[in-house]
């Protein structure tokens, strides 16, 4: 008898372990992304070869870097949007809200500078992460030394291509999509599908930007 209750005494907070263990799986199975257009180690989405005009979007923020370097690469963004067809507008009217962050950091020859884009749908929950980014050669004691107007323009052309690409995947560009049968729908099948994968990045050349960082 005692036996058998060393080994109750055992079994218990085991078991205990095993039931806590399958509800934090549980739960990280419902905090999961409900669009899941990209893997998440990063990898690039594919475009589904459609307009992501019908999924609106507001940007809500952009931190991270020095009030200028985030100043200047959104207006490279905003421009790159609008060609990649990509509607920006207020929050209150958006399918989709973002939240950006840029950053440097030093590596060995130089420096990288990337973006992340956090997307949310209208009930709060993440929908998609997003990030990207290159390569810039030099010294310097503060990365965004070496971060130039070249370097924020490449970047914001890569975010916008990202972002175009996961929006044009949500539901609400599949269903604006044309028809099958339709003359649009056999012109949208001749476009190209997929996004091209990222050029080798290529260091930031021109003279850099004239004021220091500022935290």
């Amino acid at each position: 008898m005692a036996g058998i209750t060393a080994a109750l005494r055992g079994f218990i907070p085991f078991a205990g372990a095993c039931a806590a263990a399958l509800l934090l799986a549980g739960c990280n199975e419902q905090a999961a992304p409900r669009i899941s257009a990209a893997s998440a180690d990063g990898a690039r989405i594919a475009s589904s070869g459609y307009s992501p005009r019908p999924a609106t979007l507001a940007v809500t923020a952009m931190q991270g870097a020095p009030t200028p370097f985030q100043t200047q690469f959104m207006a490279y963004f905003d421009a790159d949007a609008a060609r990649q067809d990509v509607v920006l507008t207020d929050s209150a009217g958006a399918h989709y809200l973002a939240k950006g962050y840029l950053s440097a950091f030093l590596v060995e020859g130089g420096a990288r500078l990337t973006y992340v884009w956090d997307i949310y749908d209208r009930d709060s929950h993440r929908a998609q992460r997003l990030n990207n980014e290159i390569a810039l050669q030099g010294a310097a004691d503060d990365p965004w030394r070496l971060v130039d107007a070249q370097a924020l323009a490449a970047l914001a052309a890569r975010s916008a291509s990202d972002l175009a690409a996961f929006l044009s995947n949500t539901p609400e560009a599949l269903a604006a999509a044309p028809k099958p049968g339709s003359v649009a729908a056999e012109n949208a099948g001749d476009a190209a599908r997929s996004v091209a994968a990222p050029a080798a990045p290529a260091a930031a050349g021109g003279q850099a930007l004239s004021y220091a960082a500022d935290r």
